[in-house]
């Protein structure tokens, strides 16, 4: 029986490999032999003419910058509005429904979130109707641009609203197991202000103790590839759009360098993770 369990084991583990390990790395080795012109129907032998006009492509350096602001935006707020929440809002937290209705936009998939958004703030949708028929706007057209605009606010607002619940639960959990109320008690008599016990002791704890998470999904906000699709423009794009975009013109000599920009990104992605795991161990959960 032993030796049956031992061999049902081994093979679940290569199977876990496999696609967690084998066909990342294997879809990692195509692209790179798509960038050096070693694969693909353009294939005509080791070349670094890929790599050498990467430094020509200021649209993907827009969208470096442009996916890491939203990224960063994003998450900041997300994590400035749990903090609050837990630090100032506990006897709400901690009373029924509002623990429930923070499970509500996690259980939503990022694009029908996209699609609301997209009803609610585009330039015809109800709230730009809403403000008209109360004679706030002369027209509908006349409403603020919320969404397709360069800044990318849709983009994250959109993120903030699946971000935020995630982290209030995260800050709850971290902050019943570190004890923070019997901390705050402790500080204040000793003659600290709820302020600074807050600036002073909680917040810095909630963020080491979270840190590899907040990396985590800040890493998937730059990858996300649904929101900014719905919600973005064509210019600037985040990196998962561009990205697709290059991969999937019609002009096959476009394909090497679409590789080769995944390629790098998801390489440099993985370093992110693996430093910032690195660096913040100590303080997982």
């Amino acid at each position: 029986m032993s030796s049956k369990n031992n061999v049902a084991r081994t093979v679940v583990l290569w199977v876990y490999a496999l696609f967690v390990v084998g066909l990342p790395v294997g879809g990692l080795i195509n692209a790179f032999g798509y960038s050096v012109g070693l694969a693909g129907p353009l294939a005509t032998g080791f070349t670094t003419q890929y790599w050498t006009n990467l430094t020509t492509e200021t649209s993907l350096f827009v969208s470096v910058l442009f996916s890491l602001y939203v990224s960063v935006v994003s998450v900041g707020l997300a994590v400035v509005i749990a903090l609050m929440l837990v630090l100032k809002r506990q006897s709400m937290l901690r009373q029924r429904p509002f623990p429930t209705l923070l499970y509500i936009p996690l259980l939503l998939p990022s694009l029908v979130v996209a699609f609301y958004l997209f009803q609610l703030l585009s330039g015809s949708g109800w709230l730009s109707r809403l403000t008209h028929a109360l004679g706030l706007t002369s027209t509908p057209d006349d409403f603020p641009a919320l969404i397709l605009d360069g800044a990318g606010l849709g983009i994250i607002l959109a993120q903030v609203v699946l971000a935020f619940p995630f982290f209030t639960l995260l800050f709850q959990s971290l902050y019943d197991d570190a004890r923070l109320d019997d901390l705050r008690s402790l500080t204040q008599t000793l003659g600290a202000s709820v302020h600074q016990f807050n600036r002073r002791v909680a917040v810095p704890i909630l963020l080491r103790r979270a840190a590899p998470t907040l990396v985590l999904y800040g890493v998937a906000v730059v990858g996300a590839y649904d929101i900014p699709l719905v919600l973005g423009r064509s210019y600037p794009q985040m990196l998962s759009v561009f990205i697709t975009t290059r991969l999937q013109r019609f002009d096959l000599a476009e394909l090497p360098m679409g590789y080769l920009i995944g390629f790098l990104v998801t390489v440099s992605l993985m370093v992110v993770i693996y430093w910032t795991t690195k660096l913040t161990q100590r303080h997982a959960i």
